[in-house]
């Protein structure tokens, strides 16, 4: 069944590129656009309400992310999304997350550290009152203060990339019974080393903490169907 987009709010209009490859990503990771549907440019534009510029530019950032591929006579169609490219990706993040802590380390400020004392103890807290949608978006920001404390502008890029695909596997990871706590615990880890400014230890808990998160979302995610 071919999915059918919403046109995109007047709000969004500023930011049409963004809004029109994440409206498109999201739909294929969630498996709304199934491996073989072909995506048809002009009949996207007219769903969303915006030119064909936009959804051509989108179509290409999807290619480049594998998540269509352009088949001769054919068109552009969905690749899918299968266990090893979410392996690899968090393989990826794994090491891009443990390489922005370690040099966070040495620049985060006395500001950012209590921001993020605050956030892990909201994040925490809005799971457990079952606002889960919340917590997920508290749990953004928490890495997100992070990401700006390196002052690594490429290398936040790099991860900015991955925010979509990190957001919805942590949500899954979340779900695992038992890992809110431990993830509380990790974070709580990983400010003290923070806040000794120790890049070291810093690189350690944070990779520690997406390894867990990892295994969490793979065992929510396929071992438990």
């Amino acid at each position: 069944m071919t999915h059918q987009f919403s046109p995109i709010k007047f709000d969004d209009m500023g930011h049409i590129r963004d809004s029109v490859f994440s409206i498109l990503r999201n739909a294929i990771l969630d498996k709304k656009l199934e491996p073989g549907q072909r995506l048809v440019e002009r009949n996207i534009a007219e769903q969303l309400g915006v030119s064909r510029t936009p959804v051509r530019e989108a179509i290409r950032k999807l290619e480049l992310e594998r998540l269509v591929t352009h088949i001769p006579r054919k068109g552009v169609v969905v690749s899918g999304f299968t266990k090893a490219d979410i392996v690899e990706i968090l393989l990826i993040r794994t090491s891009l997350e443990a390489l922005i802590c370690n040099i966070a380390a040495t620049k985060i400020k006395p500001r950012e550290l209590e921001r993020l004392d605050l956030l892990a103890m909201q994040i925490f807290d809005e799971h457990r009152k079952g606002n889960f949608k919340k917590s997920n978006q508290l749990n953004d920001k928490f890495h997100e203060i992070i990401y700006r404390a390196a002052e690594s502008p490429r290398l936040y890029d790099f991860l900015d990339t991955l925010r979509e695909y990190i957001t919805k596997f942590t949500q899954v990871a979340y779900s695992k019974p038992g890992r809110p706590e431990e993830a509380w615990e990790e974070h709580k880890t990983i400010i003290e080393a923070l806040r000794n400014h120790d890049s070291s230890g810093a690189d350690v808990a944070a990779k520690r903490h997406v390894e867990n998160s990892n295994k969490a979302f793979l065992e929510m995610a396929f071992e438990k169907r």
